[in-house]
């Protein structure tokens, strides 16, 4: 049976959301979004706590997103003459159905952004640390250094 991405309306055929109903070019936005919230929130004094970070993620909404790091990157490639108006496209969408649906992102937290999968140990403040990598970032698991999420399309967060 065909199943519709419920972010982009195209063809869900692979990714690990994909009980969620995600199509995998949603999944690397999505993933994008997430690692974002890991790196700005491990810089974030006022979070120290021992919620995990998707729960500090989920109280916290997508607008600071919009108004600086994917504006400032879209920005900077168009002035180096390039582009890639299809991901900002989707990742236009996807903010806005990350924000429509808060349900369903717990569910994407709690299944795989709660613990490492690798040791296991809970990823709460502290527990993490962000890694520049090739002009991106990967957030890694600070016990056993196994990639927890990483952030494929910027370079970092602006202040």
């Amino acid at each position: 049976m065909d199943m519709n991405c419920v972010v982009c309306g195209g063809k869900v055929v692979d990714g690990r959301y994909i009980e969620f109903g995600i199509c995998g070019e949603c999944e690397r936005v999505i993933d994008d979004i997430i690692a974002a919230y890991f790196e700005r929130l491990t810089r974030d004094l006022e979070i120290d706590g021992e919620a995990p970070y998707y729960i500090y993620m989920l109280s916290r909404k997508l607008k600071f997103l919009e108004q600086t790091m994917w504006w400032h990157a879209y920005d900077e490639m168009l002035q180096k003459g390039k582009s890639d108006d299809e991901y900002f496209m989707r990742l236009e969408k996807a903010i806005k159905w990350f924000d429509s649906n808060p349900d369903i992102v717990k569910k994407i937290g709690e299944k795989f952004f709660a613990k490492c999968n690798s040791c296991g140990k809970e990823l709460i403040p502290g527990s993490v640390v962000v890694e520049q990598v090739n002009g991106s970032f990967i957030v890694k698991c600070n016990s056993c250094g196994d990639v927890i999420v990483s952030c494929i399309v910027c370079k970092r967060l602006n202040e």
